[in-house]
């Protein structure tokens, strides 16, 4: 690609550029690759002047951001690839994908309000073309955002939208994403044994795509099922696998996130000095990947390591964490979005 690029084959670079996007590069986090690639082919097609290539290229490197969990790069490269778009006026792909691109960034940083609005514009873009999966994809943005402050119906409603066109386009990657985010919302409702179940259904088809991060993820949720459930044993086995594969696929993110749950695994086993450690472990995680929301959960969380050891010093005696309606959780039940926000992962 970078020969391509030298050579003046700007076409040719652009479209190399793009199917590395789609590769194993992407699939193994092989970012310094696809981020020279991406240089290399931006470069030359703006030597060429060929503005729509460079919007697309820009969407590149937008979504390289993205999985580096670059979120506020990731945003300026998207909103960039718009601005070229939108001055053409003929792409509306484009225009879409780069709104969608944006709208991701947005929600990854809790900034819900910005990211539903971009979101929706983009779905609003979509509906004029016949992609049924990036319909699909927005949808389940959509209903990410929505679950995430506490609109359960609206989120369901959502996702469900989602799922159904991922199902038409035989995205079976993309249905398995959507089944594991309903489920989410079902374990945020108390519904365990529902959540369960979709979780074992999406987990049974990233098995079978090989989707070594689909599988991490949907362990992940599962495990917080299987704690709320009292199956502490299996939960520990699960996250165990969790945090090898995200440190071994340098996923900060999903590192962060397991961390977390250890925690509140030993939290829930009554090891609540054993807490202290992976938690403030996943908070310095949040600070620098620059995710205040939660970090503001794990804060909660080591808190309650906090309280824990106090209460136990009065009471000389260990306390173990018991999973029933809490003060933050009836706070949930009662319309706090910000509380029940914190217990969607």
């Amino acid at each position: 690609m970078v020969h391509c690029a030298d050579q003046g084959m700007a076409r040719a670079a652009r479209d190399l550029a793009g199917a590395l996007i789609a590769s194993s590069a992407v699939l193994y986090n092989q970012f310094d690759a696809w981020s020279r690639s991406h240089a290399a082919a931006l470069e030359a097609v703006r030597r060429g002047g060929d503005t729509e290539g460079e919007a697309w290229l820009l969407t590149g490197l937008g979504q390289l951001r993205y999985e580096q969990d670059k979120f506020e790069e990731s945003y300026a490269y998207f909103a960039d690839a718009l601005r070229l778009f939108d001055e053409r006026g003929d792409v509306p792909r484009g225009a879409a994908l780069s709104l969608a691109g944006m709208g991701s960034a947005r929600r990854e940083q809790a900034r819900f309000a910005e990211a539903l609005q971009l979101l929706s514009s983009a779905l609003e873009r979509y509906e004029q073309t016949d992609d049924v999966g990036a319909r699909a994809r927005v949808l389940y943005g959509i209903g990410y955002v929505h679950r995430e402050q506490g609109r359960g119906a609206q989120a369901w409603e959502a996702l469900s939208g989602a799922l159904g066109l991922y199902r038409t386009a035989s995205d079976r990657h993309g249905e398995a994403l959507t089944l594991r985010s309903l489920a989410l919302c079902r374990r945020a409702d108390g519904a365990w044994a529902d959540a369960e179940r979709l979780l074992h259904e999406a987990l049974r088809i990233f098995v079978g795509l090989q989707d070594t991060f689909g599988v991490m993820y949907t362990e992940q949720s599962l495990a917080k099922v299987e704690l709320r459930r009292g199956h502490l044993e299996k939960a520990r086995e699960r996250l165990g696998r969790c945090l090898e594969v995200a440190r071994e696929r340098q996923d900060r993110f999903g590192e962060a996130l397991v961390l977390r749950t250890l925690g509140e695994w030993c939290l829930a086993a009554g090891e609540t000095e054993r807490a202290r450690e992976p938690l403030e472990r996943a908070l310095a995680a949040w600070e620098a990947l620059d995710l205040p929301l939660w970090g503001a959960r794990t804060a909660w969380d080591l808190a309650e390591v906090s309280a824990s050891r106090a209460t136990n010093r009065r009471r000389g005696q260990p306390a173990r964490r018991r999973w029933r309606p809490s003060a933050r959780w009836t706070a949930g039940r009662r319309g706090s979005a910000r509380t029940k926000a914190c217990r969607t992962r």
